[in-house]
């Protein structure tokens, strides 16, 4: 499919959001990915999950996929699933990195693929890719629901992605937005009050 289709269903399932939105950085920006609406419809999660499986597989084999918590956890699953025999762990925020919990563990030289669902600066799957190599594994690839980073690569480390969207967001200081009447918002703050779309 074009990034266009996928895009729409974005837009469809309440995933893309245009305004003026305070990301989780705390940059700014006039589109927001609240991905969790499109996690949230396993049916339809699927077919990014098989189209992530087989960018990550065409890269070579890998072992297990690992996410962040919390919004790499269930595209992590989801990838890990469609490739059969890898598995799916998840590393946790501690003192600002992350760390594998829960009896979590990787073998030295295993190859792993990160998992996240949206990457705008790459910090969160850095500090995933930090703790899977602290324990001796190697980070073969790095693949997301949608980048908008505006690369396709984390230092040395192939970037894939289901969709490829650049999005600029500016420093809270430099907004552009700022300037104007629009509302900032913070979707990830907002309770929501009615089921949306199916």
């Amino acid at each position: 499919m074009s990034d266009s289709v996928w895009i729409e269903e974005l837009e469809r399932v309440g995933a893309l959001l245009r305004g003026h939105f305070q990301l989780t950085t705390g940059r700014h920006s006039a589109t927001f990915f609240l991905l969790a609406r499109l996690t949230e419809r396993p049916w339809v999660l699927a077919r990014w999950a098989q189209e992530l499986a087989r960018q990550v597989t065409a890269v070579g084999p890998v072992s297990t996929v690992v996410g962040p918590a919390m919004g790499g956890v269930i595209p992590a699953y989801a990838v890990a699933q469609e490739m059969r025999g890898v598995r799916a762990l998840f590393a946790e925020k501690e003192d600002g990195g992350m760390v594998f919990r829960r009896g979590f563990a990787l073998e030295p030289g295993e190859p792993v693929a990160v998992v996240e669902d949206v990457v705008t600066t790459g910090s969160s799957v850095g500090q995933v890719m930090q703790a899977v190599e602290a324990s001796g594994a190697v980070v073969r690839v790095v693949a997301a629901l949608v980048n908008r980073t505006g690369g396709d690569s984390l230092g040395t480390v192939p970037l894939l992605s289901v969709v490829h969207l650049q999005a600029p967001s500016w420093p809270a200081d430099a907004c552009p937005l700022c300037a104007g009447d629009l509302p900032l918002v913070r979707p990830k703050a907002a309770r929501r009050e009615t089921a949306g779309p199916r």
